[in-house]
């Protein structure tokens, strides 16, 4: 029991002694390992080696990229064979003579020239359309391959719900070089009987390799469909003035003026006057249907009213929508009319009446 302390400081410093002499003569190499656009390579396989191998070397393990770098620790004043291989690029091959911390960058051109092309963005305008109606989508497409593409030409498929507008659904470039960007436009119209949806388009990109072999490419686009309630007040009926504490009444129809049923439909009254009723829920509403809002209003004060019909529903896709519009009435002040006070009769006027009356002259 009382040796083990000592056991365990030999052995510290044993330990302590190997790590010591291990980073002492020893140098750092750090490999960067980019394709031609200087875009890093990972998972690349790095192997090194000594150019003048000695008998007690100890072997060096191959290592793989990570975020296109890798790190060994060699004995510096040394020469090293440096092999870096990737599949789809051709093998690096070089020499170091490491003599302090190095980093170094290693380009690896690809195995062949093959274009490669995909759309890179697009754009929709307007963004929303009904059926009927027309919208342009822009698109942009970008060689990201290793070699030129030629005979390049972008068709735009056609559907049951919407079609490209003549004269041209396509787009034609005679080539497109590597890291190159080209865009193209097309003005689509929708059906008349489309529903509301996201509906995919589909555009077909084919184009050529310098050898003459064809490759064709498919992307898709959503499209977004929706028909559009359309919903207006109509026949509004109700005195322009009317006097103060005069009972009146409003009215006003509520009318489907699109070609698809609206839901979801209620109106609402914001006014300082006094209403029998302040709101009224419609619910759905055929295409060309309507429904009438009925209310009678007790003007408690004179003066110009101003009030706001406001009507709300859903579309198909469950958004609200709103309308409305405001009105005005005139509140007369009632004014109460009163008879001058009676003078009480004076005896001598009431001698004057008396003769009068006798001699028939009243």
């Amino acid at each position: 029991m009382k040796k083990w302390p000592s056991i365990v400081l030999v052995v510290l410093f044993s330990v302590l002694t190997h790590n010591s002499l291990q980073t002492e003569g020893y140098a750092t190499l750090t490999i960067t390992v980019v394709d031609v656009y200087g875009d890093s390579i990972d998972d690349a396989r790095i192997s090194i080696g000594y150019v003048h191998p000695q008998d007690d070397d100890i072997d060096i393990t191959d290592q793989f990229t990570k975020r296109g770098t890798t790190t060994f620790n060699l004995e510096a004043e040394r020469e090293y064979t440096i092999t870096v291989s990737k599949a789809g690029f051709s093998p690096y091959t070089g020499s170091i003579e490491l003599e302090e911390d190095t980093s170094i960058s290693v380009t690896l051109e690809y195995a062949q020239s093959v274009p490669t092309l995909h759309m890179k963005r697009y754009s929709i305008s307007p963004q929303e359309v009904g059926p009927g109606e027309q919208f342009q989508l822009y698109v942009v497409v970008e060689n990201e391959g290793t070699g030129d593409a030629l005979n390049v030409k972008i068709t735009f498929d056609a559907s049951e719900d919407f079609s490209p507008v003549q004269p041209s659904s396509s787009a034609y470039f005679s080539r497109l070089d590597t890291n190159d960007i080209t865009s193209a436009t097309q003005l689509f119209v929708v059906s008349g009987e489309a529903l509301s949806g996201v509906y995919d388009l589909t555009l077909t990109i084919t184009y050529q390799d310098a050898a003459g072999d064809s490759y064709t490419v498919q992307e898709t686009v959503g499209i977004s469909i929706l028909r559009k309630p359309m919903v207006k007040l109509l026949n509004v009926d109700y005195p322009a003035e009317v006097e103060q504490g005069e009972l009146f009444t409003f009215s006003v129809e509520v009318a489907n003026i699109g070609r698809f049923e609206v839901n979801g439909l209620y109106l609402e009254v914001e006014s300082d006057l006094d209403w029998e009723y302040y709101s009224y829920y419609i619910g759905s509403l055929e295409a060309g249907d309507f429904d009438t809002f009925v209310s009678e209003i007790v003007p408690e004060s004179p003066g110009e009213h101003t009030f706001t019909v406001k009507v709300a529903f859903v579309d198909d896709f469950n958004r609200e929508h709103t309308t409305q519009e405001s009105f005005s009435v005139s509140v007369q002040e009632k004014v109460t009319e009163t008879l001058p006070p009676q003078q009480e009769e004076g005896l001598w006027q009431r001698f004057i009446a008396f003769l009068k009356s006798l001699l028939g002259l009243e």
